[in-house]
Formats: structure tokens, sequence, C-alpha cells
């Protein structure tokens, strides 16, 4: 995660302050700003150790504490333990009742949140290219951007949006 609080950092020179997440059958984006993600889908408030609000008509109250998170998103219950090693925080748990398993880097996010299994790459323009697995067919490109605003709110806070954006079809 150091290593993408860095990437933020180059990339704050940048103007766009908004995450989004691009596929071939939809588009979801959130401005940052200071302790929020505001959107349509996403309407998340940071209250010290607590990220709560909505996500796609959901409920969300997560607890955010050193190096894991839990709570509910809706009616399920979700847990993420995460860690840094060389470079890659791994996270692992469950998120939206499903095993859960996220690897995020300044060069590449892999894995399976939710339904949903993820093989992006970092392009020149600092945004994550590459697959998407929903249950389905891969979707291709499928594009992530993550603004320095999103990556300077610490691990926990990063980890649990990414988690809620990622893990919703």
């Amino acid at each position: 995660m150091a290593s993408l609080l860095a990437l933020g950092a180059a990339s704050a020179q940048g103007d766009s302050q908004y995450l989004y997440l691009r596929t071939p059958n939809a588009a979801v984006t959130a401005r940052v700003n200071g302790e929020s993600v505001t959107g349509p889908d996403l309407q998340l408030s940071r209250d010290g150790k607590t990220l709560r609000g909505r996500a796609f008509g959901r409920a969300v109250f997560l607890g955010l504490n050193g190096k894991e998170l839990g709570g509910t998103l809706g009616s399920e219950l979700s847990r993420l333990s995460f860690e840094d090693k060389d470079g890659v925080t791994q996270a692992r748990g469950t998120f939206y009742g499903h095993i859960a398993e996220l690897n995020l880097s300044n060069e590449e996010l892999t894995g399976t949140v939710g339904p949903c299994s993820y093989d992006l790459k970092i392009t020149p323009d600092e945004v994550y290219m590459g697959s998407r697995s929903c249950g389905g067919p891969p979707e291709r490109p499928v594009v992530l951007a993550i603004p320095p605003a999103l990556a300077q709110q610490g691990q926990a806070m990063t980890l649990a949006t990414l988690a809620i954006l990622l893990g919703t079809p």
C-alpha cells in the first residue's frame, strides 16, 4: 500500500479526484473528497474508524481497525484482514458473503471480491486496465482509476471502498 500511496502522490498533480470503474456493460464514478466518496451508486463517509453510508442500494457499516475491517453490507457480514508483503497489499476474508482475496500494488490489482474476479495491470496513464469475470465470460476492457485522495485516506478506507466497488457486478 505504501507503493500505492506513492503512486497516488505522484499522480496528485493530475486533475482527477474521481474513483471510477468502467466495464463493457457498466460505469461507476464517485468523487473522493476529504473522508467521503459520493456518486450516484456510492454515498460513503468515514467517521474516525467507521465507514457508513450506502452502496448500490445497500446500507454500509464497516469498522476500520488497524489491519482489519469488518461489519455489514446490506444483510451480509464482511471481514477482511490485510498486510503488506513485498510492496503488495494482500487482503483476505469474506466480502458480500463470498470468500475474498485481493492483491493490490502499484503495478497490478488481482483477485476475487464478491462474485467477481479481476486481473488488472497499471497503464502509463496510471489507471488499472484488464479483465474481470463475474460468473460469466471475461469482460474486457475493464478500467479502474484510484485517485490520490482515496489512497491518502489509508489502507483500511482504500480497501473497503475498493472491495465495495469491485464486489458489485
